[in-house]
């Protein structure tokens, strides 16, 4: 939109902090933001491209923002009347964040300019019962033509936003499920898994998988079909059913960390996975109880999970003057460190190597154990290093 530079100001005289995302489709199109004292202010996506977004703000009330998001005052109204008789109209730099222009709007300008369509309408998520869309998340899906994910993470302590229990223990574990039933290395994570649709008041995000050699994307709807029969799994058989079909099994780690998460926080996860060649959605609702259910089974029928993968890494520490050689390594696909213990049988290898430690790259041969927490007995990983070879 262009304003005309009679409007535009020096500074913008406040900071801005997003509390919540009330209407997130492909941008974050309409924010609740708060300053430094705790004004609040609704922002309205206006334009953008690559390097800048411009956003109109509006300083409001408390009695007013409610009767915006019960509805009772559109959006449009509340920008064409607001309280303070002006409105901010603020072009950020998509990199930095940082205020590139701003222009203060009196109120006999702004209706004339537009701002917000009058037709425009929002869904606010109140706190009650999730709802997925299926008829809009199939429809997505069949456009892009990918398999895609719909999630809701819904708990109380996540009214007022987003925890990091929210992304550590239930997107970050949901994703390196993905990446396990999948195959996908994460150095090429971002050319297979694209975010979307994040929503804060109760955490949700859209995951779309894209495989570019896959054009009828078999292999996306196969794994994803048997994500979602894990999330389902109800009994010892149907995990059984599950992991005799897949080559390993280390996936139930992660599952275990979301299963935990939900447990802890007494939340619930809402999924739905669209196929776009079958134009069907399959769900899954995992609560308190149908977790600490799921919980039980994996404590039994998964005493051990056994995996042996490729890291591609620098040494950062091994020792091996000790009775248990140490090592402790720095994976270069996703900047984790890795600890664990050397096999004795590579002990006169490494001794007799002149080894980089903390420059030159290598490729390991890491084995995990991976103990469940039962009710006797915390979560445990043992790591094992077996194999080295210099990254060529």
């Amino acid at each position: 939109m262009r304003i005309d530079d009679k409007y535009q100001i020096r500074i913008l005289p406040f900071e801005l902090e997003v509390v919540k995302a009330i209407d997130f489709q492909l941008e974050p199109t309409f924010l609740l933001e708060k300053d430094a004292i705790g004004n609040s202010y609704l922002t309205f996506l206006l334009d953008s491209d690559e390097n800048v977004e411009q956003r109109a703000i509006l300083p409001v009330s408390q009695e007013k923002l409610i009767k915006i998001l019960a509805k009772e005052i559109t959006l449009s109204e509340a920008f064409n009347k607001p309280e303070n008789n002006s409105i901010y109209i603020v072009e950020y730099s998509l990199e930095t964040g940082d205020p590139l222009k701003v222009y203060l709007i009196p109120q006999k300008v702004i209706k004339r300019l537009n701002i917000i369509p009058e037709d425009y309408t929002f869904d606010f998520f109140d706190g009650g019962q999730v709802s997925l869309d299926e008829e809009k998340i199939i429809t997505y899906s069949i456009a892009k033509r990918k398999v895609v994910f719909d999630l809701y993470l819904k708990s109380q302590n996540l009214v007022d936003g987003i925890r990091p229990y929210a992304i550590s223990k239930v997107l970050i574990p949901f994703v390196d499920t993905i990446k396990s039933m999948l195959g996908i290395n994460s150095r090429r994570l971002e050319h297979h898994l694209v975010f979307s649709n994040i929503r804060q008041s109760s955490f949700g995000v859209t995951i779309e998988i894209d495989d570019p050699n896959d054009l009828f994307i078999e292999k996306e709807i196969n794994a994803s079909k048997l994500l979602i029969n894990l999330l389902n799994a109800d009994d010892k058989t149907d995990f059984e059913n599950i992991t005799t079909k897949t080559k390993k099994s280390n996936y139930i780690r992660h599952y275990s960390q979301i299963i935990k998460a939900i447990i802890e926080n007494d939340a619930q996860l809402y999924t739905a996975m669209a196929s776009p060649f079958e134009n069907r959605v399959y769900k899954s609702i995992i609560n308190k109880q149908r977790a600490e259910k799921v919980k039980t089974i994996i404590d039994e029928a998964f005493d051990v999970i056994e995996d042996i993968e490729i890291v591609k890494g620098i040494f950062l520490e091994i020792d091996i003057a000790a009775k248990e050689p140490t090592f402790k390594i720095l994976n270069l696909d996703d900047q984790s460190k890795l600890r664990g213990k050397i096999e004795l049988s590579l002990r006169e290898k490494l001794s007799n190597d002149y080894v980089n430690i903390g420059k030159e790259p290598y490729e390991f041969t890491i084995k995990t154990i991976y103990h469940p927490e039962t009710s006797v007995r915390p979560e445990k990983i043992e790591r094992f290093l077996i194999d080295y070879k210099k990254n060529k």
